[in-house]
């Protein structure tokens, strides 16, 4: 089978700190007779996982993972150059996916300006303003929540696993890890930043930077993304 994982920095093997020590990587290792391709990308949101998407269909993926993003992150096709994802083959069965540049551009709330460069023909100032009003939409935000609610229904892959890996909802992937280790009551009883603790513990890359270590990628497959009904999936 052909699988692909779309979303954003937490589902990446590309972020920092992650590559061959990242959960999906190390799924792969677990299940070596499919072929897997990452499309993740930091810092992205609905707008690119729909074009991962029709890029996966037309590969021919089996089973897609797709982690939930912040509803803030949005993106826009600019320019006449062509529109591709290109292949980088990490190793036998595991390869990543990135779009050319001068193809698109993503913006998100938590940046002063447009990410990645503008075609010079594209009125970047006018692009700005349109991506920084799309971005605090409460509207668009809203049909992002419905969109990822319903996605599995939506496209007809053979499967859909969808991956709260991000604080956005209750019982996600990151909120389990801090249960584990009783991280909520531990920064109550110490007065210390959830950061800080999880650092101590050795779950987050540094305090700059709230990445999974290898310790939290490995625990996270093993008792967040490793349900039965996805162990079934993969054993086939």
């Amino acid at each position: 089978m052909k699988i692909a994982f779309i979303g954003d920095s937490y589902s990446s093997y590309s972020q920092d700190g992650q590559y061959k020590e990242h959960w999906s990587y190390k799924l792969a290792q677990q299940f070596p007779q499919h072929h897997y391709y990452n499309y993740a990308l930091g810092g992205r949101g609905v707008d690119y996982h729909q074009w991962c998407l029709l890029d996966a269909k037309q590969r021919g993926i089996d089973v897609v993972f797709i982690n939930r993003s912040f509803n803030h992150r949005v993106a826009q096709l600019c320019s006449d150059n062509e529109f591709k994802f290109i292949e980088d083959i990490i190793d036998d069965n595991y390869s990543t996916l990135f779009v050319g540049a001068n193809t698109h551009i993503w913006y998100s709330i938590h940046s002063n300006n447009p990410v990645n460069t503008v075609p010079r023909h594209v009125f970047e100032k006018e692009l700005s303003v349109a991506l920084g009003d799309k971005s605090v939409s409460m509207t668009n935000q809203d049909h992002n929540d419905k969109w990822f609610n319903n996605v599995d229904q939506l496209y007809n892959f053979k499967h859909i696993i969808k991956l709260e890996l991000l604080p956005l909802v209750e019982n996600s992937a990151q909120y389990q890890l801090k249960e584990a280790y009783n991280i909520q009551r531990k920064m109550f009883l110490k007065e210390e930043t959830i950061e800080e603790i999880l650092l101590f513990y050795g779950l987050i890359l540094s305090l700059e930077d709230d990445h999974w270590t290898p310790k939290a990628n490995t625990w996270v497959l093993n008792n967040y993304i490793l349900t039965q009904e996805t162990i079934d999936i993969l054993s086939k």
